[in-house]
């Protein structure tokens, strides 16, 4: 029975880590410190612009503009985020929806500020995974919202809040990419609404608890 009882306990104790924050998290520093090994060539291979897309249609750049961070400030304040927003999202809807949520976000966010690029006529490099980031926080809004799960010890006002502090932070800032930031939010939100909806099966419940 003891040893049962502690099989038991380890197997919780395993479904309780936050994987896939955990994992986004370890891939962006293990990134972080092969560009600082190699110098400024991954930045160069992995930046996102809206020009890289019209001249060489190197679509991947959505991707990988977001495992990149131009130093160890700009790394450490998007993991911190990451892992512990993204817990929660994790621990709400499951590992592959909020690993969904983080990648078709960052993609949101790398599109809006690729129209922003054409609207203004400016084009810029970017780096970072706040557009990502900014979408977990967006799909915890949603959750908040809706009181899904362990969202629901966070208040909707603390939520709106931290965002609004959030943005406009970003929006002091003139090296910040804030429409990577929008599009993210806005994406994650979206997104997050969706995975919580559609292909729910019949007499599921509105408390997120089969959402795992």
């Amino acid at each position: 029975m003891g040893l049962a009882r502690d099989n038991q306990d380890r197997g919780r104790g395993r479904e309780e880590v936050p994987w896939c924050s955990a994992v986004l998290t370890g891939i962006n520093i293990l990134v972080f410190a092969a560009c600082h090994f190699w110098g400024r060539q991954l930045f160069d291979a992995g930046c996102f612009s809206v020009a890289y897309l019209l001249r060489g249609q190197e679509y991947y750049r959505l991707v990988s503009a977001m495992f990149l961070h131009v130093d160890i400030a700009h790394l450490i304040n998007n993991m911190i985020l990451l892992y512990f927003g993204g817990e929660i999202v994790e621990k709400t809807i499951g590992k592959g929806r909020c690993l969904l949520v983080f990648l078709l976000s960052g993609i949101c966010g790398n599109l809006l500020s690729a129209a922003y690029e054409l609207s203004t006529g400016v084009f810029y490099d970017s780096i970072g995974a706040s557009g990502a980031v900014f979408g977990l926080v967006g799909g915890l809004l949603y959750l908040v919202v809706t009181r899904k799960g362990r969202a629901a010890q966070i208040s909707v006002q603390r939520m709106i809040l931290m965002i609004v502090l959030s943005l406009y932070s970003g929006f002091q800032n003139v090296v910040v990419n804030n429409a990577a930031h929008l599009g993210g939010l806005i994406g994650g939100f979206l997104l997050t609404f969706l995975l919580c909806h559609v292909g729910k099966p019949p007499g599921e419940g509105t408390d997120g608890s089969m959402l795992r």
